[in-house]
């Protein structure tokens, strides 16, 4: 970033006749910026709509104070842009962590580069081009930024798929996410569908946890009452779901004897001794003594009535 960073390589893919194509631009010397951005700028205008991984922090500001210092128009910034940086996390992060485009390729596309040129070698190897003139080490450069081209085309491509059909996935994980990508937009019943799907792995007790949640959102406490019993059934997560059920009952089924219950059965099961007691466990257990002590009061103020 800063004043002094130059765009001298620029590369761009698109879809043409059925195939992808692959654009590079490269200056051979500064004074060929302008040239270089004037080309970039028709291409952009182009297109509908533009894809970019970490676009929207680096790429496309870069681009837009190379127009400026040169005083060009820069790119119209109402263009539909997808960061598919920030669409990655919001599906992978859960199961991969990190979420650079090196671990996509090798965790999501099954691509592992070979004698590839770091990123952070790119600048001084254009710079030391400029010393000698030798185009051979640029090669290389070039190289590495046409694959990342085909890769953000292939993320984006699969990215959509899984976001219009879930169920292609093989990993549950990325079901979870996906879910919450749904909830997050809004819709609620994609992200039921990844739930129930989820329903069926490791990730179950999260599965059900969410589905009871969004039963009672949407008003509907006796679907989540029979999924969060489900989970104390299994054993998924009991002493949530039976703090889950208390509140239900309490709240919006107007039952508080059968609240107090479940908070009791809830402070039964961590009353069981383990070699640890995490401050987690330490702040439920007072949460669900103050609940167990408000019913208890409650209960007791209306057999007085």
């Amino acid at each position: 970033g800063g004043a002094g960073t130059v765009a001298f390589e620029i590369g761009v893919g698109y879809f043409s006749g059925g195939q992808f194509v692959v654009e590079q631009f490269l200056m051979r010397d500064y004074p060929e910026e302008p040239m270089l951005l004037a080309q970039i700028q028709k291409l952009l205008r182009a297109f509908p709509m533009l894809a970019t991984f970490n676009g929207r922090t680096f790429d496309m500001p870069l681009l837009q104070s190379r127009f400026l210092l040169h005083r060009m128009q820069g790119y119209d910034e109402a263009l539909p842009h997808a960061d598919v940086l920030h669409a990655a996390r919001r599906v992978w992060k859960l199961r991969l962590g990190s979420c650079n485009l090196q671990r996509l390729e090798e965790a999501v596309l099954g691509v592992t580069r070979e004698d590839d040129l770091p990123g952070s070698q790119v600048p001084q190897t254009y710079f030391q081009y400029l010393r000698n003139g030798d185009f051979a080490p640029l090669e290389r450069v070039l190289e590495h930024n046409r694959q990342d081209l085909v890769s953000l085309a292939q993320l984006f491509f699969y990215l959509c798929q899984l976001h219009e059909k879930p169920e292609t996935t093989g990993e549950t994980a990325d079901l979870i996410s996906l879910a919450k990508a749904a909830q997050k937009r809004g819709d609620t019943g994609k992200a039921k569908k990844c739930y129930r799907l989820a329903a069926h792995s490791e990730h179950r007790a999260l599965a059900f946890h969410a589905l009871a949640a969004q039963e009672k959102r949407e008003g509907n406490p006796q679907s989540a009452v029979k999924l969060y019993t489900a989970m104390i059934a299994r054993g998924d997560e009991p002493v949530a779901a039976c703090e889950a059920l208390a509140k239900l009952y309490e709240h919006q089924l107007g039952n508080p004897g059968q609240a107090l219950a479940y908070t009791r059965q809830a402070l039964l099961l961590l009353s069981e001794p383990t070699l640890t007691e995490s401050e987690t466990v330490q702040t439920s257990r007072i949460a669900l003594q103050y609940r167990y002590a408000r019913l208890r009061r409650k209960l007791s103020g209306d057999a007085k009535s």
